[in-house]
Order: structure tokens, then sequence, then C-alpha cells
């Protein structure tokens, strides 16, 4: 398979767009997805989750037509084409930098239908309807909350609800705000940014950012477009970066594994900042690292939560948004994680390497020195906890063990923090010695029949195992580990080089491949010099992304369909990673 081959593979799927406050999801014309002020704030346009009372704002002409969607290059501007016996129209959609509101540009050769119903607090509370000159104010009746909708063109406003545009050039400017009284109508209203100039304003954002990354010739626009998706989940203000802009997308449709991912888990934020400092996006990559050591908590374990809001305050409770049918009928939707009650021993190791790699990188041994007390802390922890039992990087509910991926990753946390104390002269004996004892208690309880076992004592794999000589642990050519590889081939390949993370767990089988282990998958083969192999797994794993080269959590193997939150964290940090390490290898040519 070539990159040319995929090209007629890729399903059309929902659009992604984002501004770094909050982001959207839109599919033929029609947002459907989004939350104000913030990413993890309740949604104004739910109709993914609840396609009658969930809010929509649609752009459709009548009659029948041709849709198809592009990325306007290197950025999150979304490109719209109706075309239709009688002419096309042309929709530049994408969120304003700064501002919590959605601007949508059209020209079009044929008349045109817009319908916009926003609601309030995910289609529990709907609006009051006000249609002033140039456009419609949809006001939270138990607050000064407000949606207005500003239109300019040759249009009609029919109801409250539907606006008829004609022939000609125009745009429809949604602003969310928390008070009316400093809105869009408002006197205030001036000083919000004018429709042409905030896309050029987005345009040059977003190129600027893929401008100065490192060139990639393999993969090339999935490498770019899995760029922007990090940059697009990173909450500007805290540099927060969350694993998903959704909720309740099923990883098994009419299923209930449905969750809330629009936090952020110290794992996958550690796996985005790695990705950027592959990237050459270190700016970035310092922003991520700075809000994940601004929640460190010195006196107890390290990060008290896997996951924190985007200001980096405590996660909300889960709850169930009863009132709601679910993508699909699939129920419950969730708001919130419980994910956060539990103790997960693995996020040290993710942050410490991510933030060695930054040093190694970057040379900027001030920054590590600055922040030396959050490395003494973790390795504190560490050293006093390894030993314990705990959940895992698949944060199954009420389940403890001593899994390996969670012992590694505290082997990986000391590691580094003594690569660091040394570069830095600090004392880094103890830190290596304990790094060793925890090398030496996996390899003696953590290895069953000749390979690694999934946690003391099972004889089962899981594909985090996968990770072991990614973060150096094991040499991938030893043979526990080969013996651990075939075994992982032989359990959890489904098809076309995707892999399922386990085969069973606290819920029962698991349905459909996680895409974060293809990108394991390829970096393991890249340690093992099967250069071809890393090639392949990487052109299955884009042949399974969306028209856009966008990639959900899961994915439904024999039909290439997205399955789960979308688009996810974890992959897109995954293919950066394998491409940048790919293309590292002397001599690889694409």
């Amino acid at each position: 398979m070539s990159e040319k081959d995929i090209t007629g593979k890729r399903k059309k799927y929902y659009a992604f767009i984002a501004n770094g406050f909050t982001t959207a999801l839109e599919s033929e014309g029609n947002i459907v997805w989004f939350p104000t002020p913030r990413i993890d704030s309740p949604s104004i346009f739910s109709h993914i989750i609840d396609d009658e009372k969930g809010g929509y704002f649609s752009i459709k002409p009548k009659g029948s037509y041709v849709h198809a969607q592009k990325y306007l290059d290197r950025s999150l501007i979304l490109v719209n084409v109706f075309s239709t016996d009688k002419g096309n129209i042309k929709i530049v959609d994408f969120l304003p930098l700064s501002l919590t509101g959605i601007i949508r540009i059209f020209e079009s050769d044929v008349e045109f239908d817009v319908e916009i119903k926003p609601v309030f607090n995910y289609g529990l509370i709907n609006p009051g309807i006000d249609v002033v000159e140039n456009g419609i104010v949809f006001k939270n009746p138990q607050s000064n909350e407000g949606v207005e909708l500003l239109v300019q063109g040759n249009y009609e406003i029919e109801d409250g609800y539907k606006i008829h545009i004609r022939p000609g050039k125009g745009y429809l400017y949604l602003l969310h705000s928390k008070d009316l009284r400093y809105g869009l109508f408002s006197r205030k209203g001036f000083v919000y940014s004018q429709p042409y100039d905030a896309l050029n304003k987005t345009l040059n954002y977003w190129r600027s950012q893929i401008l100065r990354t490192r060139k990639v010739s393999f993969l090339e626009e999935l490498y770019n477009v899995s760029l922007l998706i990090i940059l697009g989940l990173t909450y500007l203000p805290s540099g927060g970066l969350v694993a998903a802009p959704t909720t309740s997308l099923p990883e098994i449709v009419g299923g209930d594994r449905n969750w809330d991912y629009r936090y952020v888990w110290v794992r996958d934020a550690s796996y985005g900042a790695e990705a950027l400092i592959k990237a050459g996006l270190f700016t970035k990559a310092r922003g991520v690292l700075r809000f994940l050591s601004s929640v460190v908590d010195p006196s107890s374990k390290s990060f008290d939560h896997p996951l924190y809001t985007v200001d980096g305050t405590m996660p909300p409770a889960e709850e169930e948004l009863t009132w709601l049918k679910g993508h699909k009928l699939s129920k419950p939707v969730r708001i919130g994680n419980a994910a956060y009650l539990q103790v997960q021993t693995d996020v040290e190791g993710a942050f410490m390497d991510s933030l060695y790699q930054y040093m190694k990188a970057t040379g900027q041994k001030e920054y590590v020195e600055d922040i030396w007390w959050i490395i003494e802390s973790i390795a504190e922890w560490v050293m006093k906890s390894w030993e314990t039992k705990s959940t895992d990087i698949w944060e199954q509910r009420g389940v403890l063990e001593h899994f390996v991926h969670s012992k590694v990753m505290n082997w990986v946390a000391l590691d580094r923090a003594s690569k660091m104390a040394e570069e830095l002269g600090h004392n880094f004996k103890e830190w290596r010695d304990e790094a060793q004892k925890i090398k030496e208690d996996v390899m003696n309880n953590g290895v069953t029949s000749g390979h690694f076992s999934r946690y003391y004592g099972s004889e089962d794999v899981d594909a985090a195992l996968l990770t072991l000589p990614i973060y150096g642990f094991i040499d991938a050519k030893h043979n526990i580990f080969k013996n651990t590889f075939k075994k992982i081939l032989d359990d959890l390949v489904v098809e076309k080089d995707l892999l399922l993370r386990y085969r069973s767990d606290f819920m029962g089988e698991v349905a459909h491949p996680f895409t974060l282990t293809s990108t394991w998958l390829a970096r393991v083969y890249i340690r093992m010099g099967m250069m071809e192999d890393a090639k392949r797994v990487l052109l299955n794993l884009a042949s399974c992304s969306t028209d856009l080269y966008l990639i959900a959590e899961h994915v439904d193997a024999s039909l290439c369909d997205p399955r789960g939150n979308y688009p996810q964290l974890f992959p897109h940090a995954g293919v950066v990673s394998a491409i940048t390490e790919l293309e590292e290898i002397n001599g690889y040519s694409s």
C-alpha cells in the first residue's frame, strides 16, 4: 500500500474546528456540537448526542446536492462546497481566535436555508427568541446568557429559527455570551472581530504553527493534521491539553461504554507534549508541561487525580444526562468522569519522560532547574509507592493489580529523574538504584511463560506492553520482548495492523481496536529495524482515518468506521511521534 492508495479508502465523517478556547464538530454544513465558552462547558449544539433535543446550526441548499469538505491549507478552517444542478454554495467555517463564536462566510450561486436551534445545558433549556435588526438573539431564560446571530447578505428571516438566503456573498456570525449586556448587539459590540479580518488572522495563526514544525515526507498531510488536532485540543489560557473534544460518542454503538473526555489527562497530555517536542513546537510543548507542573502536589501523590479541568482544578463528578437519548441511541450520555477517583501510578512516569525529552531537545536546563522541586516530589512519591497495586492506563473501574506497564512507568519516572539529576549536577544514585530494583521486580514477577504479562501472575498480555522498548526499559530484540511481541500479534491484532488494547475488562469483551496501539506497533517495528512494516502499519491506520485525516479513539476494523470520542489526542500524538521517528532513521526514504 502507498499513500496514494489510501485516498479513496477514507470515509467522510464529522469535521473538527477549534480556536484554543473551544471546539465544534460539523456534518455536511451542520454544526452538531459546540460547547461554550470552554471545551468542557455545556454544549449549545448537541445534535450529535440527541438528534431531536440537541440543537444544531445547519446550512443546506434546497433539493439534491453533492457535498465536499476540506481544510483550508494547513489550518482548522473548514471549506464546505455544495454542488447542485443550478450552481454551487461555498461556505468557510471557523472559530475566530479568542472568541466563543462561529463565523460562517458564504458565497452562493443559489438560494439556501439556514436553521439555527441553540439550546442551553445540553438541551435541557430552550431559549427565548428575539428577532432584531440584522439578526436573532437567543436568551437563556434562567440567566443573562445568550447566543446572538448577526447576518450579512441578501436574506429573509422567516422565523426565529429559519433564515432564507438568496444568491450572493455574506456571512453568519454567531457569538455566545455569558452576559448579553456585552454581546454582539450590545453597545460594546463594535470591539469584536470583523469576519473577514478574523478569517485572515485565524488562517495565519494555524499556518504559522505548521510552518514552524519539523518537516516530514511520509504521510505529510496526516502528520500536519495530527499536529493541528493536538493544537486544537489545547486550551490556550492554561496550556491544558484535553483527551478529546466530545462526550459519550460510544465505543460500541448502542452500548454503554460512553465517557466524557473533555478533560486534561496527565498521561494523554504528556503524550501530546512528546509529539509537540518531536515536531519542534517547543513553546507549545512547554505550555503543556507548565500546566501539568502547576497541578503537582509536592506533599502527597504527585498528581492527585488522573485528570483535571482545563483550568487545572478538580474535575467534576460523573453524571448521566437522562433526558438525552445518546448518539445512535447509545445511552447513557455522561458528563464528568469518575476516573478522577482512581489512583493511577503510571502517570508520573509519562510526565517525567516528556519533561526529560523537552530538556534533551531544547537544552533548557534552567527551566528544569526552576521546577526541580517537582522532580524531587515525583521521585519521592514513586520511591515509596511503586510496590502497591493500582489501576492502570486502561482505567478499569474497581480493578487493582500489579500491572506491568504501571511498574515500568514507575521505573521511567525514576530513570528520567536520575538522568536529569545527573545532567544538572544533583545527587541521583538513590533514584537510579531504586529504578534498578523496580526493573528487577518486573523481570522476576512480570514474566510468565517467557513473555511479559498484563499484570503479575497473569498469562494475558495487553497492548501497553508495546511501550516497554519505546521507553527503553528493554531492547526490542530481547528474547522476552520478542516473545511478548509475538503473543500480542497473535492475541490482539484484529486486521490491518489494528489491535485491541486487551481482550476483556470489567465491562466484558472488547469489540474494537484502540487506535493508539497501532502507533505503538509502528514504533516497535522501527526499533526492530523493520521500517517497511512500520510504514505499513501507519498506512493502514491512515486508511482508517476519515476524509479529513481525523482519527477516533477506536475504529471498527471491518468497516474502518470511527468509534468512541473523536478526534482523539492519543492516536494523533502517536502518529506524530511515529512518523518523526521513522524519518530519523538513516537511509530511510518514503
